[in-house]
């Protein structure tokens, strides 16, 4: 007895509605992925431009800090990259919201009392 192996299957969405809650997240994850992307190497490359700036001339050891600055640029680079990735697509949302909002409302005026 052979047991076929199937793809797994999308969960079907219920109406049109979730499908484009679900098209909007995942525009939302894409978002962020491609700020995390770009700020990281930038906020890398900022904080170790720093770090040496300030420590040019003064005849410390430049591998321990500038490490340090890197670890610090990947960090503000997750975190700006997320964050301008969200803000990048908080309208799309407050649109899904407004339109369930105007859905909700006249489905509520044509309800019997």
């Amino acid at each position: 007895m052979a047991i076929e192996r199937q793809p797994p299957s999308e969960p079907e969405p219920a109406d049109a509605d979730l499908a484009e809650e679900i098209d909007a997240e995942r525009r939302l994850m894409r978002a962020i992925i491609k700020g995390t992307l770009i700020a990281t190497p930038l906020s890398i490359a900022i904080w170790i431009g720093l770090i040496f700036l300030a420590l040019h001339g003064t005849g410390t050891d430049l591998a321990g800090p500038l490490a340090m600055a890197a670890g610090i640029g990947v960090l503000t680079g997750f975190f700006f990259g997320a964050w301008g990735g969200f803000v990048s697509k908080t309208h799309t949302f407050e649109e899904l919201d407004r339109r369930s909002n105007l859905r909700r409302a006249r489905s509520a005026e044509k309800a019997p009392e």
